[in-house]
């Protein structure tokens, strides 16, 4: 027995759109939890992706360990959590502005992203760090 072919001018049946209609109740479906590990990374990782901060080298007894960005610590209860986070930023830049861009896009996506409401978002500054980049030209006076 052969297949129908299929050509442009047979008809493809239309899926209906929007969502598929579910028989359960959604308080029947369960719940999700997140852990705090995860709000941790979320909120290192919107740290990271924020204007001004940037990533340093970690050296122990003059052994390079790699890069190291943002770090945080979570806490709370509930569906509340709060924050402390230590971030490296570019000098020169305004320091206060960049915490405060840090602290909005930090609470947005941790917001967003889990449902936990952020309570308290301490910002730490770890260090000002001069990007790498070209030396700077050096003046010569004559």
């Amino acid at each position: 027995m052969s297949e129908p072919s299929s050509d442009a001018t047979t008809p493809v049946p239309a899926v209906p759109p929007g969502p598929v209609p579910r028989d359960d109740d959604p308080g029947e479906r369960g719940s999700l939890e997140i852990a705090f590990s995860v709000v941790r990374r979320i909120a290192e990782h919107a740290a990271d992706l924020s204007d001004g901060t940037m990533r340093t080298e970690r050296r122990v007894v003059g052994v390079g360990l790699g890069e190291a960005g943002a770090t945080a610590r979570v806490s709370g209860y509930g569906d509340q959590v709060d924050l402390r986070l230590e971030v490296p930023l570019a000098y020169p830049a305004p320091i206060a502005l960049t915490v405060e861009a840090v602290r909005g896009n930090v609470r947005e996506r941790v917001e967003t992203l889990t449902g936990y409401s952020v309570r308290a978002l301490d910002v730490t500054v770890s260090a000002l760090t001069v990007p790498a980049g070209p030396p700077a030209p050096t003046r010569r006076t004559v």
